[in-house]
């Protein structure tokens, strides 16, 4: 037993002081890797120029679930363009005319929101919302 050569890794619970912060130095290392990686990749989710394919020829329904969903990405110019397709596969649909006019709203066009909301009131006469939107019509048109 007296031959076997005395181990290098330390004995007990105490660690070197220079080890310590090299374990540290690394675990912050990585994690900034981790943070970049997952940035990176957020970054790449959301700023694609086309997250839905071009569905050009496809049905209204579909032209209203791409606008919704864009939409919810907060890309509105992408959203109306997209409601302006389904109005031009199926320019009855009064539900299109409602939301085209909501974003337009929304956007400061009010010029073109006034004309929205007033197809969808030709389009769907009996509306619910009929008084509400004539009064939004009214506010647009004084300016407010």
């Amino acid at each position: 037993m007296a031959n076997v050569p005395k181990s290098p890794v330390p004995r007990g619970r105490r660690i070197p002081l220079s080890q310590f912060w090299l374990d540290w130095r690394i675990s912050f290392f990585l994690l900034g890797v981790c943070v970049l990686v997952l940035g990176v990749a957020l970054v790449a989710l959301t700023a694609r120029p086309t997250v839905v394919p071009s569905v050009a020829g496809s049905s209204p329904a579909i032209h209203r679930e791409r606008a919704q969903f864009y939409e919810g990405l907060g890309r509105i110019e992408d959203a109306i363009r997209a409601y302006e397709a389904a109005i031009r596969q199926d320019p009855t649909d009064p539900a299109l005319y409602r939301a085209l006019a909501l974003l337009f709203d929304r956007e400061g066009r009010f010029a073109e929101a006034i004309v929205a909301y007033e197809r969808f009131l030709q389009l769907e006469p009996a509306s619910p919302e009929d008084s509400a939107i004539r009064r939004r019509i009214a506010e647009l048109r004084q300016g407010r």
